[in-house]
């Protein structure tokens, strides 16, 4: 059914807004834009006319133009009432308000190509006028006085800032006759000043106080100079000053050669040349007062402009506030309909009348528009849900997998991605749907400037490098419907560390194959030469035996690495038995002790005795390598710094309740920040002979027993590292290392 809107219909706060300009209040306005525009007209005339220069027609020039703002005033009181008016409607919500201020608006604005104009012709005869009247007289007589200054300047110093630096180059080479030969100082200053006829010469210091003088007949005396002529000699330059009351130029220099030291001179001038300078600064003073009256012009012109600009302005919203009453209304009706529509009622119809003329026409528009929106929303509605229903299930699916899952748009933009690829790109929780992925990972810059797939791409690999340390991750690139690509990664670090050690360890076993065959014949023969030839050799047993102790020392070094290799390729399987920990910690630490007597090795939490199902042996082979890299560590810091001093480990253990845990701290080098967690596998040391076989091992045994490892940094200020592993007790699962729990060690 189409409902007709009336004026009835509409609610009290959607009423459409009447308010057109009529009775007193048009016609007062109307006057006084008359009276103002009289008033405003006169005194721009006056102006152009010349009668501002005059004092007195000033004032009644600057009296017509205020009296002409005061009216203007009045008007812009009436006008902001009736906007008023329309702006309480309009914070009412009510029906045209919007459309009168617009109305206001734009002829405000088009009152501005009026205003422009106004200024264009008020420059003009301001150039023409002001400009004429003043600029030949200001500039004959600034270019008279200018004259004459300058005229002056020559004259009256003769070139004194010349002749002056050139004194202080003579002064700086004669600095030491100063102290050493005062008289001759004297008599080679008094010439310096006659050769440049100069009335008197002084060397000051920074106080004033004269360190040697030269005066010749007519000289008026010593006068310090003031504190803005050191100012400018300190800065490099001549202060120069003229001495109207004793008719001479004065000047003051730095002497860089000396400590402190000026030269002040002074040269006598023409008396004639005073009233010069008399005659300059009145030119200057005409000048600064014509500059004076034309300010004054200048405002009153400004102040004719602003007159005209508002009564132009309040004329074209008067005329903008009574035309948007007369077009407001039927538009309104439109309006009131138009907002039930937005507020969700697709039911609204408008009523035409009988002028069949373009508003009319807007409306029929307006009405097939609105009965072909309600059809489509019944089906939009239907699609939105089905859509909605579908995006939560994906949303739901993708949040649930570990694998990141990101969709690029055709330049590169996320435009969806779930919470594994935000944590695997380093981001967390930060929302990076809209950026770039090449922003956030540059290492998918190749991948991404491949040729686009025609289908899903085999895996590609991509190496992250964040801050402490790297990501492997297994890239797949499919195309999408919009011209896009769905990338698709795993986190693949841990399985290709597996994998490297599984190739070490073959690498090991060979390694350890090859080179173990030949030591020992190698030993056998150096022990046989040096028994049966050490007594024989005569000439040069020194170096046979030194030779033969190398080779010895040497193919025992590579015996042990050997054996590391072996112990690293065959692991052999735990003999898990009941043992004490405590028991096996105290053991370890007291070996160790006498191995490192210059540490101090201590260890903590063994006070009773700690049961756990494990391999003694393989455990005790753990606790040792770290105990032993830790001292290591701590002798190399002594060795490059000096530090520290006091040199410690400690091996610490505690009861859990789901495991064991084992902290073995020191005060040493301390790991270093990036790839970390390498350095549990095979051949990575950050030592330079090192073989970088310690912690693999202790990472295998500690896995062989289920348990995990951590590598951390010291607590404390100092540099130092943390190595924290748990073993688990029996039937529990191994669980991550308690890492708060070692905060407190020290």
């Amino acid at each position: 059914m189409v409902h007709h809107i009336t004026a009835a219909d509409e609610p009290a706060e959607t009423a459409v807004l009447s308010d057109r300009p009529q009775g007193k209040s048009a016609l007062l306005f109307l006057v006084g834009l008359g009276l103002a525009i009289f008033l405003t007209g006169s005194a721009t005339i006056a102006l152009l006319l010349g009668e501002g220069l005059a004092g007195g027609a000033s004032g009644t020039i600057r009296g017509l133009l205020i009296a002409s703002l005061v009216i203007s005033a009045g008007l812009a009181g009436i006008l902001l009432h009736r906007l008023m008016r329309v702006a309480r409607a309009w914070r009412s919500s009510a029906t045209g308000a919007r459309l009168h201020v617009r109305f206001v608006t734009l002829f405000s604005l088009a009152a501005l190509a009026p205003a422009l104009i106004v200024a264009a012709f008020l420059g003009f005869t301001f150039s023409q006028g002001v400009e004429r009247w003043f600029s030949q007289r200001v500039e004959t007589t600034i270019e008279n006085a200018a004259n004459v200054g300058r005229a002056y300047v020559d004259l009256a110093s003769g070139g004194i800032t010349g002749e002056v630096e050139a004194m202080a180059v003579d002064l700086n080479l004669a600095q030491r006759g100063l102290v050493e030969e005062p008289d001759v100082y004297l008599s080679f200053l008094a010439a310096q000043a006659e050769r440049r006829d100069l009335v008197s010469a002084y060397v000051i210091d920074s106080a004033g106080s004269v360190l040697a003088r030269a005066e010749r007949a007519g000289a008026v005396g010593y006068a310090p100079p003031s504190a803005q002529a050191f100012e400018t000699a300190n800065a490099g330059d001549v202060f120069v000053r003229f001495d109207q009351e004793h008719d001479r130029v004065l000047a003051l220099h730095r002497l860089s050669a000396y400590d402190g030291a000026y030269v002040w001179v002074s040269r006598a001038v023409e008396p004639g040349l005073v009233a010069q300078l008399r005659a300059f600064d009145n030119s200057v003073e005409d000048y600064r007062n014509a500059r004076e009256q034309q300010g004054t012009l200048r405002g009153l012109f400004g102040l004719a402009y602003f007159s005209t600009a508002l009564i132009v302005l309040l004329a074209a919203g008067w005329v903008g506030l009574t035309s948007a009453s007369r077009v407001a209304e039927p538009i309104g009706r439109l309006v009131g309909a138009a907002r039930r529509v937005a507020s969700g009622d697709l039911k609204a119809r408008v009523a035409t009348g009988d002028d069949r003329d373009e508003i009319d026409a807007l409306a029929g528009a307006f009405n097939s528009m609105t009965a072909q929106l309600e059809t489509q929303r019944r089906d939009l509605v239907r699609a939105q849900e089905d859509a909605e229903k579908r995006s939560q299930f994906i949303e739901t699916v993708l949040g649930g997998v570990s694998a990141g899952v990101v969709g690029l748009d055709r330049d590169g933009r996320i435009t969806a991605s779930n919470r594994s690829a935000g944590q695997l790109l380093g981001h967390g929780q930060e929302r990076i749907v809209g950026r770039r992925l090449v922003d956030i990972a540059p290492e998918f810059s190749d991948l991404l400037n491949q040729p686009a797939p025609a289908g899903e791409t085999p895996p590609q690999r991509v190496d992250l490098v964040r801050e402490g340390g790297s990501l492997n991750l297994s890239v797949r690139m499919s195309p999408d419907a919009s011209g896009g690509l769905v990338l698709t990664f795993d986190d693949m670090t841990k399985l290709i560390s597996a994998q490297r050690q599984e190739a070490w360890k073959d690498v090991a076993r060979r390694i350890a194959h090859e080179i173990k065959n030949p030591l020992t014949p190698i030993q056998l023969s150096a022990e046989r030469l040096r028994r049966k030839y050490a007594g024989e050799i005569v000439s040069d047993q020194d170096t046979f035996l030194k030779c033969t102790d190398t080779i010895l020392r040497q193919v025992a070094d590579i015996g042990r690495m050997v054996d590391e290799f072996s112990s690293f390729a065959r692991m052999p399987t735990p003999k898990m038995s009941f043992a004490d920990m405590s028991d096996v910690a105290r053991s370890t630490v007291f070996g160790q002790r006498l191995a490192f007597a210059d540490l101090r090795i201590e260890v903590e939490g063994v006070d009773k005795p700690i049961g756990l199902v494990v391999d003694e042996r393989l455990i005790s082979q753990a606790l040792l390598n770290l105990i032993k890299n830790a001292a290591e560590s701590v002798q190399a810091r002594r060795a490059r710094d000096g530090e520290p001093k006091d040199g410690f480990v400690l091996l610490r253990l505690r009861d859990l309740d789901f495991g064991v845990q084992f902290e073995v701290i020191d005060n040493g080098l301390g790991f270093p920040e990036k790839d970390r967690h390498r350095l549990i596998e095979p051949y990575v040391t950050t030592r330079t002979k090192g073989a970088g076989l310690g912690l693999a091992i202790v990472a295998r045994i500690v896995e062989d027993h289920g348990g995990l490892i951590e590598l951390d940094d010291a607590p404390g200020p100092g540099p130092g590292a943390v190595v924290r592993f748990v073993l688990p007790k029996r039937g529990e699962e191994p669980v991550e290392p308690a890492a708060d729990q070692g905060a407190g060690a020290s």
